[in-house]
């Protein structure tokens, strides 16, 4: 008999059917994931707050129920930072507003300085072109800015909606994390339990660390630039230093974005000379703000390496944009400490069975 080689398969209807319904779930299971990121947000957002005001609540709770002292934690948060937004929006909303209005003639201001500094090059209307083109990108990128925050009454009423939310979310994560925790425990089996536990105390510890330490940080360098650039006779010192304070935030990424804007403003509003001062500033206040005062404020509570704090950021910021990446190393934080805790000690005892 000869062999004709191997013969067609063919795909049944049944087949096909039964693709399209998997590619279809998956196209449904996405977007619904997609559709619901932003509550996610909301969510990991109110559980950083919840676990930063737990220590106060827990010392307020050992002299009264915990209930009573769940709500005058978050009263005392609101009062400060009502105060906090009462002193600050008023003069912030005055600067953004002279800043957009004046980024026509900033854009003319930092072409010409650009084309000052490239005036060197052989091909002047190549220096010409250059500055133009970043000078215009610059302004285009600060009228969108300023388009957002000047949108009025919509921004308003968005941020301060999701403030509620968030402010909701914390309260009752703080109320019922103890509960969920119990039953949570109570699913698995003694051994597994007690490592969960420590893992769950220990993402606490590092949640609560890192959000007091990011706003201590932040207020610690953007007061530091903001006063620098006062004295300097910057104008918008105030949201220059509201700038670096919030991208603070970021740990290590955050003054790659801050510095570039705050860099671009000053040599728009000042020249070249009071750029330069600031970037020495700038630059010097970062060096010693990794160096001395982030591992003070920190400590050993918050580890995380260069590379992941990296990763986590880009990641973070390509999912979900801005807030991605503000919130993607503390969600980074909590990854790590289950890998270290739970994961990587589960591997080794099978490991460990599996070679007697």
């Amino acid at each position: 008999m000869i062999d004709s080689g191997p013969r067609p398969v063919g795909i049944g209807v049944r087949t096909w059917l039964t693709a399209a319904a998997v590619f279809a779930g998956a196209y449904v299971l996405w977007l619904v994931l997609a559709g619901t990121l932003s509550a996610f947000v909301l969510l990991f957002t109110g559980i950083l707050i919840a676990a930063a005001l737990r220590p106060i609540a827990n010392r307020l709770g050992a002299r009264m129920p915990f209930g009573i002292a769940v709500g005058l934690t978050f009263g005392g948060a609101i009062v400060i930072a009502a105060l906090i937004a009462y002193i600050l929006i008023a003069p912030l909303g005055v600067e953004i507003q002279r800043l957009v209005q004046a980024i026509p003639g900033y854009v003319n201001s930092l072409k010409d300085q650009l084309v000052a500094a490239e005036r060197f090059l052989k091909d002047y209307e190549l220096s010409k072109q250059f500055a133009g083109a970043v000078a215009n990108g610059a302004g285009g990128a600060f009228s969108s800015v300023g388009a957002h925050l000047l949108a009025g009454p919509a921004l308003i009423a968005a941020i301060f909606g999701n403030a509620i939310i968030i402010l909701l979310l914390a309260v009752g994560w703080m109320l019922s994390s103890d509960d969920l925790e119990r039953f949570t425990l109570s699913l698995l089996p003694q051994t597994a339990g007690r490592d969960w536990k420590a893992a769950f105390d220990t993402i606490g510890v590092r949640l609560s660390a890192y959000v007091k330490g990011i706003v201590i940080n932040g207020t610690i360098v953007g007061v530091t630039m903001g006063g620098a650039v006062a004295i300097l006779g910057v104008p918008y010192a105030l949201l220059l230093g509201f700038v670096v304070a919030v991208f603070q935030a970021i740990p290590m990424v955050g003054a790659v974005i801050s510095g570039p804007v705050i860099l671009l403003v000053v040599l728009a509003t000042s020249g070249w000379v009071k750029m330069l001062i600031v970037l020495a500033i700038f630059t010097v206040v970062q060096i010693v703000d990794q160096n001395v005062l982030s591992p003070i404020i920190f400590g050993q509570r918050v580890q995380l390496s260069f590379l992941l704090i990296i990763f986590s950021t880009v990641v973070g910021g390509m999912l979900l944009g801005i807030p991605g990446a503000f919130l993607a190393v503390p969600a980074a934080a909590v990854l790590q400490v289950i890998v270290v805790q739970i994961v990587a000690p589960a591997l080794r005892r099978a490991n460990h069975v599996g070679d007697a």
